[in-house]
């Protein structure tokens, strides 16, 4: 099997060091991934003291400020739409049996990256292809040294395998080695046992491993591991051991091979017969079908990393970023484009993105506005099927999102602060699921972004219901006053650091917009598809309402310039921000309590100036300029999406060496070692951000809902020699050259 490229440092992020202190970090940086299956960049062997199956209850909490458990190691592998259910944290997605477990012991002793004498470590990530690669010389005794390697990849060619390569030499002296490989099914979900039933059994050369999750959900796991040198066995606890004696310059080679299998996939669905004794006799699930998988796989091993690569290729091919002169920026591009590729699957509109990006369990696989502001726009301008399938989630959650609204005693529909498969809401913190109710405009908009830039009509068909419905809840949701005003009262902004605000700036000008564009909906149906039309259901009194709601909702403002964030912000408590916060590593919640942010000038993250970087025609220069100075003062960046919004701004005001600082606080969030902010996860929100700053900032592209036609306005950091990129716009393939003041667009085939 061909592997390994040629190294290239903007491609490639090397751990060069292993060490305790960032071991985590880098298992959620090395996370890999299908769109369909997810592991995080844990060793195989795991490490010794980081127990999996550790039991204990989460909390509710702020995760801004929470302190995570497993500060050495958490393993991590989802499949998307695989979910249980949580006494406190509601439904979350389940970390499934670790389908990499592989040990190897030496002279009878274990392989424990944390104890064992290691020299010469490299562990790399390759993006351009996901491969994760890790070798180092094992000291096993005074007399023997082992060289290991290990390699793998999750094939994007064949979405639900795992490939695993090991290969072990002695360097030094004679050593029997004993290898165990399998799956661990031994593994918890923040602390929690979501395995209602599992069964773990060999079967001919396959670990098998058949669970119920607490949701119903089925999985299907085999494995088989397999060598030219050796025979793997049963060793009477399910899991396959083979034993080998190698002299010096001897060395063995072994291949494991993973595939998975749910009662969500669409596939599969073949049989009521399973390998092993059915935990559900309403399984429509097969080993067969693994085990053929595996046999094919098997077969054809060494064309599967060719396969794979081509399919790496052609995405790269769509969403590369090319930065010159500035090796760092590019780094960290190819890193958000890698985990946003790796993250989000075309062929499935039934699960969106989620806010870790399936490389951790912090947010407990939860999906957030993200998905439309910050996500949605990379894959609408780089990869359109994506962009459908995230946007059709939000129709498919539709009947969730009524039950919300139900639920709260509004008609219409609520989409839910964090949303599972359902759409109901999931957010386990009231402040944030009864008062952050500006995601259903965030939805509206994110259907409206992928309408402007494809005008597919039969999607607006579909999309249409989301509007209307959404468009009843605002109408159920306002304050109707005897005077003849309309008041949007009890909302939290973008900014979480301000809660139960009324007329919040960004919340009402989102309704309102929402409002006209259900309106403009509406009528564009009624004129092109009548029976579309008549399923809506919708009387001209209600688009009556809808336009004098959207005209109404007030939108506030100081000395006729700044808009206020809410009503009363202006008489919000001033903070001493030099005074109580006194590490700026640390997010200012952890030194201020959070009733007194709710009445303090302490911003999260943007708010107001939400509203000139989704709509870049809404302010002029002067106003963008008043509203910026005045609100960043006041915002911590507490939150990982806000840098990156201040720098875009900065970008469309003139500000490049402003604009480029607050772009590199963004690119450290994921990427530096210090932080070590990978931990618990990617974040994802931030990797899409990213993208926004280069081709919406740095390249000064308006989006399409803003320009009838592709339009640039570059202004590119001093050290910038060139920027490159591809981008779909509205069925037309585009390559885009912009060189300081002044840029190219060519049509592609």
């Amino acid at each position: 099997m061909k592997l390994m490229k040629p190294f290239d440092p903007l491609y490639c992020i090397c751990e060069s060091n292993f060490s305790l202190k960032t071991s985590k970090h880098y298992e959620g940086v090395f996370t890999q991934g299908s769109g369909y299956l997810h592991i995080r960049g844990s060793f195989e062997e795991g490490l010794e003291g980081a127990n999996q199956n550790e039991e204990y209850m989460r909390l509710p909490a702020n995760v801004t400020i929470e302190k995570p458990r497993h500060p050495i190691s958490k393993w991590g592998t989802y499949v998307p739409g695989i979910t249980g259910i949580h006494p406190l944290l509601k439904e979350e997605i389940v970390n499934l049996p670790y389908v990499l477990f592989f040990k190897l012991f030496a002279n009878g002793n274990p392989l424990d990256m944390s104890s064992s004498r290691i020299s010469n470590y490299q562990r790399m990530l390759d993006m351009r292809d996901g491969l994760l690669y890790r070798e180092f010389d094992w000291e096993v005794d005074d007399n023997t040294t082992v060289k290991c390697e290990f390699t793998r990849f999750v094939s994007l060619a064949r979405k639900n395998l795992v490939v695993q390569m090991m290969n072990f030499k002695v360097l030094k002296g004679k050593c029997e080695l004993n290898l165990i490989s399998g799956i661990d099914e031994k593994v918890k979900t923040n602390g929690y046992n979501h395995f209602a039933s599992v069964a773990k059994k060999l079967t001919d050369r396959d670990c098998n491993v058949e669970l119920v999750t607490d949701n119903n959900d089925i999985v299907l796991m085999a494995s088989r591991t397999f060598s030219d040198t050796v025979e793997f066995k049963d060793n009477g606890s399910n899991d396959q051991v083979a034993s080998v004696v190698l002299n010096e310059n001897e060395s063995i080679s072994v291949n494991k091979l993973s595939a998975v299998m749910t009662s969500k996939d669409e596939t599969g669905r073949l049989s009521k017969d399973t390998s092993l004794n059915p935990l559900n006799e309403n399984t429509c699930l097969n080993f067969d079908i693994l085990r053929q998988q595996l046999d094919d796989a098997e077969k054809k091993f060494e064309q599967l990393y060719s396969e794979h690569e081509l399919c790496w290729n052609a995405r790269w091919e769509r969403s590369g970023v090319e930065i010159e002169g500035d090796d760092r920026a590019q780094l960290a591009v190819n890193f958000s484009i890698y985990h946003m590729l790796r993250a989000a699957n075309p062929d499935n509109s039934k699960v969106a993105v989620c806010a870790k990006g399936f490389a951790g369990e912090a947010y407990f696989g939860h999906f957030f506005w993200d998905t439309e502001i910050y996500l949605m726009p990379f894959f609408i301008y780089t990869n359109p099927d994506t962009a459908k399938a995230l946007a059709e989630f939000r129709i498919n959650t539709l009947d969730g999102a009524k039950r919300n609204a139900e639920k709260y005693g509004y008609n219409g529909a609520k989409y839910p602060w964090e949303s599972s498969v359902t759409g109901d809401e999931q957010c386990p913190n009231w402040q944030y699921a009864d008062h952050e109710v500006h995601i259903n405009a965030d939805v509206v908009f994110g259907l409206w972004h992928y309408y402007s830039a494809t005008e597919e009509e039969d999607f607006l068909v579909k999309a249409a219901p989301v509007f209307v419905e959404t468009a009843r809840y605002w109408i159920s949701r306002v304050e109707f006053r005897s005077d003849g005003s309309i008041n949007l009262n009890g909302v939290m902004g973008p900014d979480e650091y301000t809660c139960f605000s009324n007329n919040n700036a960004y919340t009402n000008m989102m309704v309102s917009w929402a409002l006209k564009k259900t309106v403009e909906v509406v009528k564009h149906i009624k004129e092109t598809n009548e029976n579309a039309y008549s399923l809506l259901k919708i009387t001209d009194e209600e688009i009556q309402l809808f336009n004098e709601v959207a005209q109404k909702l007030p939108v506030l403002t100081l000395d006729n310039k700044v808009i206020l964030q809410c009503e009363g912000f202006d008489r919000f408590e001033e903070l001493d921000f030099e005074k109580v916060w006194t590490d700026r590593k640390r997010p200012l919640g952890q030194f201020v309590s959070q009733e007194k942010c709710y009445r303090s000038k302490a911003l999260k993250q943007a708010d107001v100036l939400m509203l000139p970087f989704l709509f870049p025609n809404y302010l002029n220069q002067e106003e963008l300029a008043a509203n910026y100075d005045y609100y960043f003062k006041y915002t911590t960046h507490d939150s990982s999406l806000s840098s990156i919004v201040h720098s875009i701004l900065c970008c469309r005001m003139g500000r490049i060496q402003d604009a480029y600082d607050l772009f590199v606080k963004s690119l450290d969030i994921d990427l530096s070692e210090d932080k070590a902010g990978a931990a618990e996860g990617i974040h994802i929100a931030n990797c899409g951000g990213i993208w926004q700053a280069i081709v919406f900032g740095f390249a000064g592209m308006l989006p399409c809902y803003e320009s009838g036609q592709v339009s640039f306005n570059p202004r590119l950091p001093e050290s910038w020699k060139s920027l490159k990129f591809n981008i779909v716009y509205r069925g037309e393939n585009y390559r885009v050259h912009v060189l300081p003041g002044k840029s190219t667009v060519e049509r592609r085939s």
